[in-house]
């Protein structure tokens, strides 16, 4: 778990959070810094991939967030069901600005390549469309039994890759459950089962991979009847390695010059497996 790295910038402007470019709220090199040091520790972690940050954000840019959400329960889509109890609110263009401002921010360039870092996946896509992420909200009595996220964006057509989910919920007490569990695939009564849990406390941040990641929170949530357990959920991709796809893909082309070149290449593109241009890449780093 790592611990208060005060990445993000200064807390003035906020009150005037809709005219702020949303990169500006984390400071870029703080984040590459930070990727750099703790990238062995995220791709060497157990169950799976994965990082626990706490303090990324100003706190009171979270404390807009969280007044930005609407209270009416109409605004939200319910899912109720025996493998779940929660409501989404996904819609970016319903969003009021500070909750707008915070998506985008985790969709903003310093947020991708500090991913790519920490990760080590190259060519990290955000999700525009938020499909089934977005702001969450649990209830009491809500849950989500353990599962494995999807693995395609269905309107895209891109393979789900990342997970980034940042709690907002102040002073939360740990009896009043919600913890998110991460877990090893396997019998979850085996004796080298790996299950861990993680607080869903106010400004902390959680990084995973998704393929094949078992995680949920089947623990119904304890809190006063006023209170929800709320975060932010925000899911990344990339395109699908597919044979033949760099065949479509070519330089600026000027006519008549390295016309020879240019053929052996599509050739290649159109033949070659894409490992072998990873390797190649790989190699030219």
């Amino acid at each position: 778990m790592l611990p208060d790295n005060n990445v993000a910038v200064g807390e003035s402007g906020l009150s005037s959070i809709g005219s702020l470019v949303p990169s500006r709220f984390i400071d870029p090199l703080k984040l590459i810094d930070i990727a750099n040091s703790e990238r062995h520790a995220y791709q060497s972690a157990r169950p799976f991939p994965h990082a626990v940050i706490d303090g990324f954000f100003p706190a009171p840019l979270l404390d807009l967030v969280i007044a930005d959400l609407p209270s009416n329960n109409s605004r939200w889509t319910e899912y109720n069901n025996p493998n779940e109890r929660k409501r989404v609110f996904s819609d970016v263009n319903s969003f009021a600005p500070a909750a707008e401002t915070f998506a985008h921010a985790l969709n903003s360039l310093p947020m991708i390549s500090f991913l790519e870092k920490l990760t080590g996946i190259d060519g990290i896509i955000p999700d525009p469309y938020l499909h089934a992420a977005g702001y969450m909200k649990v209830e009491p009595g809500g849950f989500l039994n353990l599962h494995k996220d999807f693995t395609m964006h269905n309107h895209l057509a891109l393979e789900r890759r990342i997970n980034v989910l940042v709690y907002l919920n102040r002073d939360w007490r740990p009896e009043w459950g919600g913890q998110l569990e991460l877990h090893s695939n396997d019998d979850l009564q085996a004796p080298a089962h790996i299950e861990l849990r993680v607080e869903p406390i106010f400004n902390r941040m959680v990084i995973f991979n998704t393929p094949d990641a078992l995680h949920g929170h089947r623990s119904p949530v304890a809190c006063p009847p006023e209170r929800a357990r709320l975060l932010f959920s925000c899911f990344y991709f990339t395109v699908p390695p597919i044979m033949g796809h760099r065949s479509l893909a070519r330089k600026v082309d000027f006519p008549g010059q390295n016309s020879l070149s240019r053929t052996a290449i599509k050739i290649a593109n159109r033949v070659l497996p894409p490992f072998i241009f990873d390797l190649f890449k790989s190699r030219r780093r």
